[in-house]
């Protein structure tokens, strides 16, 4: 039995919730709060595996119960309610909440929701990973700007301004968001020489992936990574995630899921930087060998390793929170049909963008293809003549 708290200070609300969920009563052990310090004293008192939370519940905040379920349950999903239109974003974007559900619950999405994270879990869990995990020497860290910019974005008086101030400290990382932001790919009409300027610009759901991106980046001295090219990637990253987000606007995706598909698009690689920093010979011939005899690269890790570059990054992503919808987008970007998904999520669109962007082959050894068994199973096989002309003309303008 999966054990379920869940609060909300209308107690109507609450009724009404309580009873549509009744059909879950022989899979889910369910628990209701009407307050936040009656939900305080039941995270003390037993661990759960899921709890959602209204926003805005009077007596605590819905994030203080978030992270007080963090505390007592760390293993938890943490996911938060409101109404459409709420400003949530900068709660959900810290790590708090990983999911967010709109008022009123739909059922039927949580349990996807549930199932979906679940399964995550079950995968990020095997021994191969966490084997592979032990065998690293080095391991990249969240960034300390991507942690200030978390905290500024948190605070109720939150500016773009003291945003780009917070960038804009760290050198290293505004010369590589400015060297991204001027990039073609993003086809600005200017050029843009500060990081306030560029954050005015694109905005802070842009900014913000460009930050955590970089500052993970620059971590890898590119000495150090063989024939590994850390510009390849950087570039490869960027459109990758405008791809994304392309797409997902494309298919009607809610800004939330636009967002984390352009997120995901920087992150889906990080798996093969730190690999080629860790096991820097080995992982050049790998390479070698994937782009000489078409053998997809994941594949080859996979053979290796026991787990792909994939797992890899998805598995550091987790442990830092990021939002489940980014996690699952990584660990599955190349092989979507092992997800339970069987809807449009940000994970479609960084498969769809890496397939189309990557093509057969690219220089980091890497082959791809579309998942035609995945697209049947989400409803979009029909789609991707339309996807490839937006990519290509998007492509081509750049």
């Amino acid at each position: 039995m999966i054990e379920i708290l869940f609060v909300d200070d209308q107690p109507e609300e609450l009724a009404l919730l309580e009873k549509s969920l009744r059909k879950f009563r022989q899979e889910w052990s369910m628990h209701f709060a009407s307050s936040g310090a009656e939900a305080l004293r039941k995270l003390s008192s037993q661990p759960f595996d899921v709890v959602v939370c209204d926003l805005n519940v009077a007596d605590i905040s819905g994030a203080d119960v978030l992270r007080a379920a963090q505390k007592h349950s760390p293993q938890a999903i943490r996911m938060l309610m409101s109404r459409r239109g709420d400003r949530v974003q900068a709660v959900e974007s810290t790590g708090i909440a990983h999911q967010h559900l709109a008022k009123p619950c739909d059922v039927d999405l949580l349990e996807m929701i549930i199932n979906d994270t679940f399964a995550l879990r079950y995968h990020l869990d095997s021994q191969n990973i966490r084997e592979l995990v032990g065998r690293l020497d080095t391991l990249p860290t969240l960034p300390d700007t991507y942690s200030a910019l978390l905290v500024e974005l948190e605070s109720p008086y939150a500016s773009l301004a003291r945003a780009g101030d917070l960038i804009r400290r760290d050198v290293t990382i505004s010369a590589k968001i400015l060297k991204l932001v001027n990039s073609s790919y993003f086809g600005l009409p200017v050029h843009v020489t500060d990081v306030s300027h560029a954050t005015a610009l694109l905005g802070l759901n842009i900014v913000k992936p460009l930050v955590l991106s970089s500052g993970l980046f620059e971590q890898f001295s590119p000495k150090s990574l063989g024939d590994y090219s850390l510009n390849y990637l950087m570039d490869h990253s960027a459109e990758v995630a405008l791809a994304a987000r392309c797409l997902a606007q494309l298919e009607g995706a809610s800004p939330e899921d636009c967002d984390n598909a352009f997120m995901a698009g920087m992150l889906h690689d990080l798996g093969q930087l730190v690999l080629a920093k860790n096991f820097t010979a080995q992982y050049d011939q790998m390479r070698q060998h994937a782009h000489e005899s078409g053998t997809p690269l994941d594949e080859l890790e996979l053979a290796e390793f026991q787990a792909n570059h994939a797992d890899l990054g998805a598995y550091l992503l987790g442990l830092w929170g990021l939002p489940a919808p980014i996690v699952e987008a990584i660990v599955w970007h190349h092989r979507p049909f092992l997800s339970t998904h069987d809807r449009w999520t940000p994970l479609a669109a960084v498969h769809a963008a890496e397939a189309f962007l990557t093509q057969q082959k690219d220089p980091l050894g890497e082959s791809s293809g579309l998942s035609h068994e995945f697209l049947a199973r989400i409803g979009r096989n029909d789609r991707a003549s339309v996807w490839a002309v937006a990519l290509g003309a998007e492509t081509a303008m750049a």
